[in-house]
């Protein structure tokens, strides 16, 4: 196997798909596997030991809000993709209705998976492959607002630098749209004439499909911005802001956050540039938390 070979079967990993949904279980399990070798982890990871704790915990971070989360499925399902390996596996009773084993027999029987004994040479021998590979599997998957936290639940005290392809006039267009004000809560600071922590936020996710329109974005402050991303709040039909349940905090956040629920946001004033309902049916069904 050579790096060519291997980015290639990384970047066309089978997802479980349907429409824009997001599925971020396998690139997450791929990045945990990566970010553990940079830092000199062996070949194998126990499921019982880390993969259902980390994963686990990765996944109800950064995954869409779900009631049960399971880090088994891209543990055991990255086998069908050509590069990963799986050992004590021969003893898994898959189960009746797919090929899955239940979580209790990945533990009863020890099972391990990793990048297989190609794959892993070429990653331990190559650091900046590995970099490269997590930075692709992650540009592709989220938001660069997210990608820092996730490499620092990773535990890497390292950001990529951006090189995704985007639409230059982005950020001027989304901006100018909304009059160099965030879209919820007006912040408009400026450094002479310079807007600094203002910007332009895609609805719905490049990674997704969203395009780079106006009426895809939304000026925000650098708060906001996260929060939309992080899932914290959402849009709803009738162009108000809707704050999570689950978000809590001191005072602050009530200034912040709770004090903008329900409320309308700033629109633009030409019709042409008013953010699509579609993308924030996306946005509640595929982040929202």
């Amino acid at each position: 196997m050579t790096p060519n070979e291997l980015r290639k079967a990384v970047l066309g990993v089978k997802r479980w798909s349907r429409a824009d949904q997001r599925a971020p279980n396998k690139p997450l399990m791929m990045a945990y596997a990566l970010a553990n070798y940079i830092k000199g982890h062996g070949q194998m990871f126990s499921y019982e030991d880390e993969v259902d704790k980390d994963l686990h915990l990765l996944l109800k971070r950064f995954g869409p809000a779900r009631k049960v989360v399971h880090p088994e499925y891209p543990f055991w399902r990255l086998i069908n993709d050509g590069f990963w390996r799986l050992d004590n596996a021969e003893e898994c009773l898959p189960r009746k209705s797919n090929t899955d084993p239940p979580k209790s027999e990945l533990i009863k029987y020890g099972v391990t998976g990793g990048f297989n004994d190609e794959a892993y040479q070429l990653l331990k021998n190559d650091t900046q492959l590995a970099m490269e590979l997590l930075h692709t599997i992650l540009s592709e998957s989220f938001p660069e607002s997210i990608i820092p936290e996730i490499t620092s639940q990773l535990g890497l005290e390292f950001t990529f630098r951006q090189v995704q392809k985007r639409d230059p006039n982005f950020r001027r267009e989304v901006l100018n749209a909304y009059n160099g004000k965030c879209a919820i809560c007006g912040f408009d600071a400026r450094l002479n004439d310079d807007l600094f922590a203002l910007e332009a936020a895609h609805i719905k996710w490049k990674q997704f499909n969203g395009p780079c329109t106006v009426n895809n974005g939304l000026a925000l402050c650098s708060i906001h911005h996260k929060a939309l991303d992080k899932g914290a709040i959402t849009i709803t039909p009738e162009m108000r802001v809707k704050v999570s349940s689950a978000v809590n905090g001191s005072g602050v956040v009530e200034q912040l956050i709770w004090d903008f629920d329900t409320k309308q946001i700033k629109l633009p004033r030409q019709t042409k540039y008013l953010p699509l309902g579609t993308f924030f049916e996306w946005h509640t069904i595929n982040v929202y938390r």
